[in-house]
């Protein structure tokens, strides 16, 4: 029986068109405006204030986490504005966040971050997902054929009313409403994935953004009802019913980093690929293709990979491989490539996705446009943010040297692991200079006992009474995976569980952020990286 368990103490995680047009929380957002004078007032900006630099930090983590760079990165300015936040889609594109608006994130305490991160990121999923584009296309094309047809249709209905002003006041208002609810859609979603943004950008999960409408309803003098506009508890209830779709996304994400990280790439693939259905970024493309290639270099014998590449965390080596495999493999580092192109077209300075592709156009033996990505993309895209990949470009351009299995490429392969070695500090490169001089590659430590995996107690149990777990969530990944979770068996922990079948299946204890217990290794929720590898 194939089951891994991972007990853990595990906190919070880690155009439309050119022309001028303002959409925001004060439009058909997460509150109705009074009047259009007040969204077309004239912008009183603010900058070089501590509140305006505060939001800004915070905006521009945001705009890093989304990593997406087709687009102009929308400007960021405070307002003195009677409004909360708002999109200008002009020539430059501007987001605004009012003073007072910041002043009601300040309130929620250590949550303030949190909450200013929701409202941003609430804005700019607006801008991401192009829902400008989405309402104003029906007004833009009302000269194609269908938008006619509507038109027609929805006249000749007027007319056929005329008689009965009921009928006639019920047509009118029918359409207005149903607008309204694809606006009301976008709202939801952009609460939804813009919570998900603040989340990767490190903000934790806002859980209070119910309180936080009722806040702005309170402080902005907005009444409980307005015309044309869902009430008050209509949407606070639409936001709580959006962060319960937000924990269980998260939480399918967790699940693909665990997956990752214990080797299970194959599962860890399907779920990220699940993840993309819904929110694209540079990091979720990188991943994804980086789990492909985890999967192909599991096909490749001892014999064919005797170097470590800067991407593999760990393999399982098989003696011998057979036709099928390499097929299989190759189709895996490929499609592995166009993800890995996917993330460089958001972001053409992501340096990570240039090696990672580099990489996998070596594992399939194209030396010269793996050198190309690895020495002059890669390398141009390391230069500041991304330093820390250099020594792995080093070690990559020593890996294709010496698959040219020359003297001189082994003298250039030598050379390459000796300079990375300077600054790496996995180990990756005095492995492969061990393995190209033929010795001994030096080899941690590990533990052949379960000394800790006996001892190991978390809340009172083992691993081994959580075994065979009783859940009460359910989620289909896909037509292999389930994703299952147990969240009542204590208010300490939940268990996750990533399933195949009754006798395949990966199990994770993830206790909560508060939690005080230590593990068998006296390892806490705070401790440092060294004490948990070491």
């Amino acid at each position: 029986m194939m089951k891994i368990i991972l007990t853990a103490l595990i906190g919070s995680l880690l155009y439309s068109s050119l022309l001028a047009q303002q959409r925001s929380w004060g439009e058909f957002p997460m509150v109705p405006s009074k009047s259009f004078a007040a969204r077309a007032s004239s912008v009183n900006k603010v900058k070089d204030t501590p509140e305006y630099t505060k939001a800004l930090k915070i905006y521009e983590k945001l705009c890093q986490a989304r990593g997406d760079f087709r687009y102009p990165v929308p400007e960021f300015y405070m307002t003195r504005e009677r409004t909360i936040a708002k999109i200008d889609y002009g020539i430059n594109p501007t987001i605004y966040l009012s003073d007072t608006a910041f002043a009601v994130c300040e309130t929620f305490g250590d949550q303030s971050e949190a909450a200013i991160a929701f409202l941003l990121g609430h804005e700019l999923t607006h801008y991401y997902e192009k829902h400008a584009w989405r309402s104003d296309f029906a007004e833009e094309n009302d000269t194609i054929h269908l938008s006619k047809q509507l038109d027609e249709l929805y006249q000749d209905m007027l007319k056929s009313s005329s008689g009965n002003a009921k009928l006639r006041d019920n047509l009118k208002k029918y359409k207005t409403l149903s607008e309204q609810f694809q606006d009301l859609a976008m709202e939801a979603q952009s609460d939804y994935l813009g919570g998900f943004l603040a989340y990767s950008a490190g903000y934790g999960r806002f859980t209070q953004s119910d309180e936080l409408i009722r806040r702005l309803y309170k402080v902005f003098s907005i009444p409980d009802e307005s015309e044309g506009y869902v009430t008050r508890s209509e949407r606070e209830d639409m936001s709580r019913k959006s962060a319960q779709n937000l924990q269980e996304f998260i939480e399918v994400f967790d699940m693909a980093n665990w997956l990752t990280i214990t080797g299970l790439y194959e599962e860890a693939y399907r779920y990220y690929r699940l993840i993309l259905s819904e929110y694209q970024s540079r990091e979720i493309y990188n991943n994804v293709g980086a789990t492909a290639m985890f999967q192909a270099l599991k096909l490749f014998s001892a014999q064919e990979l005797s170097f470590r590449y800067p991407v593999q965390l760990d393999l399982e080596m098989a003696n011998s491989r057979g036709e099928d495999e390499i097929t299989r493999r190759n189709k895996l580092l490929r499609q592995a490539i166009l993800h890995f192109d996917a993330a460089i077209s958001l972001d053409g300075d992501y340096a990570p996705a240039y090696l990672n592709k580099a990489c996998a156009l070596a594992l399939l033996n194209e030396p010269v446009r793996a050198t190309y990505y690895a020495d002059v993309e890669a390398r141009r895209a390391a230069i500041g943010k991304y330093e820390t990949n250099i020594p792995y470009i080093e070690v990559l351009l020593g890996i294709i040297s010496a698959q040219s299995k020359t003297a001189a490429g082994d003298q250039a392969a030598k050379a390459k692991f000796e300079l990375a070695m300077k600054t790496d500090k996995t180990g990756i490169a005095a492995h492969n200079l061990a393995v190209l001089l033929k010795q001994p590659p030096p080899v941690p430590v590990e533990s052949t006992t379960n000394e800790f995996f006996d001892d190991e107690v978390i809340d009172g149990e083992s691993p081994f009474q959580i075994l065979f777990p009783d859940t009460d969530k359910s989620l289909t990944i896909d037509e292999v995976l389930e994703f299952e979770q147990n969240t009542k068996k204590s208010k300490q922990y939940k268990l996750f569980v990533s399933r195949k079948s009754k006798k395949n299946s990966a199990l994770f204890q993830a206790t909560n952020p508060d939690y005080k217990g230590e593990t068998a290794r006296g390892i806490k929720i705070g401790d440092s990286q060294h004490l948990i590898i070491t």
